[in-house]
């Protein structure tokens, strides 16, 4: 076995077919990095002139004379070929500790079992359980489990099959909250990069990266089309005609039951449905106030959420999403996400990712909204295998560990998920 750099070209040659495929390990991906603290580096391992095994590697400096690389998303490579495994990790160790390497991190894709959170239960990938063993043998260290967000990337990716995906195969609670959305003037409307100052307003809060970062991206991905950016955005006319009509419709409805309750002041159920009815009626009388405020102060639209689409192969992934949280009545989550579903299944994309949930299905976890949210949508929820160091020279990869470098360098670094959900 050979170990060569790769240029950009072959790199993505290699990698659009491979089995193991992912935005992660593209170019694209690592030219973005490259402005972003990391040098892209492209490896490929040939065998009797065929090339085999290609990786995207993200390098940095860690301290004096000491390198790091991470490979995310793991190695392309047939990871069931042991002997192709064992040769090709051995070829990283020599060749990378000649540079002064420590390790190589790496999170493989590949699934280590189907996660059912509902039941808390999980069917196991027999298949890929001896990798703990290969990778162990071959001088990778596993590291922590990562329940929540710990790694550098989710271990536990929620992902819908959009040829099955329709409106009738989602929860009727769901279907009502979706059907009321549709009298609130809302409409997806596709950005570009001068809409990128509107998104990070409704992320900010809760994402550490610069506005900058956001422009990198697009950027990056828009030369190769694997980008969009999709807004909500809220009509306030459109949204107050619709209320009036709900206002009409609702009162029609509370004098009826009040005319009832007034001859049978007893009746129980009577009054739980006039009790409801004139929640309703103030509710909406609420919301024409708050509308009728903004058009008199000249404000005839806001958006109100977004999202960032990665577009690779047949799977489109949220990069990156957020709304605002003043607008919750306004379900405009639940919007995004239902019209993105459909948008990209009308497309013919075969799969949407969710972009993360946590391992813990607990009432008790703090992600718990995150994680319901995300499973209204009944996607299938895979493990991977976690988070791995090929340690490339132990001396360096020990130091690193003692002086706590190691966990300087990786704490809270994971890529967030969008954790405000309604």
């Amino acid at each position: 076995m050979i170990l060569k750099e790769l240029t950009k070209n072959e790199f993505d040659e290699f990698s659009s077919s491979h089995v193991l495929k992912s935005y992660f390990q593209t170019s694209t991906y690592g030219t973005l990095m490259s402005k972003y603290g990391y040098s892209d580096m492209y490896i490929g391992a040939y065998v009797n002139n065929t090339l085999v095994a290609a990786s995207l590697i993200l390098t940095k400096s860690i301290s004096l004379n000491v390198k790091y690389g991470y490979a995310p998303r793991g190695f392309l490579i047939d990871y069931f070929d042991e002997q192709l495994f064992k040769e090709f990790s051995k070829c990283l160790r020599k060749y990378f500790n000649k540079k002064g390497y420590a390790f190589i991190k790496i999170d493989p894709l590949i699934t280590y079992a189907e996660v059912f959170p509902l039941t808390n239960t999980k069917n196991v990938n027999s298949l890929a359980t001896p990798l703990y063993t290969l990778l162990e043998n071959n001088k990778y260290k596993r590291l922590k489990n990562n329940i929540y967000f710990e790694s550098m990337l989710p271990k536990y990716n929620p992902i819908v099959n959009l040829k099955e995906f329709t409106f009738n195969s989602l929860d009727e609670k769901l279907q009502k909250r979706l059907n009321k959305i549709n009298h609130k003037g809302l409409s997806l409307i596709k950005g570009d990069l001068y809409s990128l100052n509107s998104f990070y307003e409704l992320i900010r809060r809760k994402e550490s990266k610069s506005p900058n970062f956001y422009k990198s991206l697009y950027k990056i991905f828009d030369e190769t089309n694997m980008v969009d950016l999709y807004l909500v955005k809220v009509n306030y006319h459109e949204y107050l005609k619709n209320l009036q009509e709900d206002l009409i419709t609702e009162q029609a409805i509370n004098e009826k039951v009040n005319k009832v309750f007034k001859s049978d002041i007893n009746n129980k159920e009577i009054y739980r449905e006039k009790m409801r009815s004139d929640r309703v009626l103030n509710d909406i009388n609420i919301e024409i106030a708050d509308i009728t405020s903004k058009l008199q102060n000249s404000i005839y639209e806001e958006i109100i959420a977004g999202a960032i689409i990665i577009k690779y192969g047949n799977v489109v992934s949220i990069f990156e999403s957020g709304f605002n949280k003043l607008y919750n009545r306004l379900l405009p989550n639940h919007y995004l996400h239902y019209m993105l579903m459909n948008h990209y299944k009308e497309a013919g994309y075969s799969f949407f990712d969710l972009n993360g949930m946590t391992g813990d299905f607990s009432k008790d976890n703090p992600y718990k909204g995150l994680n319901d949210f995300k499973m209204l949508w009944h996607p299938r929820t895979y493990e991977y295998l976690g988070e791995f160091d090929l340690i490339v020279n132990q001396t360096k990869y020990s130091l690193l560990w003692t002086t706590k470098t190691l966990h300087r360098e990786f704490e809270n670094k994971e890529i967030k998920t969008n954790e405000n959900v309604a």
